[in-house]
C-alpha cells in the first residue's frame, strides 16, 4: 500500500509538472492584487499566477499541518491520561486478585453433588 501511495503521488508530481510546463505563458502572465478601503489605496502589487498559486498551495499546507499537530497533542493527551487510568485500573485489579477471600456467613460455592448410586443392572437394562 505505501508503493502505491507513493506511485499515485509521484504520477500526480508530473501530471501536474506536465500541465505547469504547457501553460507556462498563460502562468507567467502577471495579474494585479490591490486593496482599496476607505477611499485609500493599502496595497497594489503584480505577481505571476504561479506565484500566486505557489503561495496559496503552502499556506493550505501549512494550515493543515497546524491544524493535524494540534489534534495529535489532544489525541496523545487523551491517550495519556487513558493509559493513567488503565495502569490505576490495573494495580486495583492486581490488589484485589492478592486479597483472601473470607467470607462470614459459609462457603461461596456449592457443596459437591453426591454420587449417582450404582445399579447392579448391565448393560441390557436387566438386574442381576
Amino acid at each position: 500500500m505505501r508503493y502505491l501511495k507513493f506511485l499515485a503521488l509521484l504520477m500526480l508530481f508530473f501530471f501536474t509538472m506536465a500541465l505547469f510546463a504547457q501553460n507556462m505563458q498563460a502562468l507567467s502572465h502577471p495579474l494585479d492584487l490591490s486593496f482599496n478601503l476607505l477611499g485609500g489605496q493599502w496595497f497594489d502589487i503584480s505577481y505571476p499566477v504561479y506565484l500566486y498559486l505557489l503561495v496559496v498551495l503552502v499556506l493550505g499546507g501549512l494550515l493543515s499541518m497546524l491544524f493535524f499537530l494540534t489534534e495529535r497533542f489532544r489525541l496523545n493527551g487523551q491517550l495519556n491520561r487513558c493509559r493513567g487510568k488503565l495502569r490505576s485500573l490495573e494495580q486495583e485489579v492486581n490488589s484485589l486478585r492478592t486479597l483472601p477471600l473470607e467470607d462470614q456467613s459459609g462457603p461461596l460455592v456449592a457443596p459437591p453433588a453426591s454420587p449417582e448410586p450404582e445399579n447392579d443392572e448391565d448393560e441390557t437394562g436387566q438386574g442381576a
